[in-house]
């Protein structure tokens, strides 16, 4: 009885652990920062993302 409810729990644990890690890194957005420059009057921001090349730009302006 002890060695049934002992597989039942560690296949429910190991079945969450599989679905938690799948959830984590799909959702992750792997991004380099290329450029971050702070000035008086706003910032500056460039990333690259890291698995199709692409780049953003980000422009703050203090008022």
């Amino acid at each position: 009885m002890k060695s049934s409810i002992l597989k039942i729990g560690l296949n429910t644990l190991a079945l969450m652990l599989i679905s938690f890690s799948t959830f984590t890194l799909a959702g992750c957005e792997q991004k380099e920062k290329v450029l971050d420059v702070e000035t008086p009057s706003g910032e500056l921001e460039i990333e690259r993302d890291k698995s199709d090349g692409s780049v953003g730009v980000e422009l703050n302006k203090k008022e």
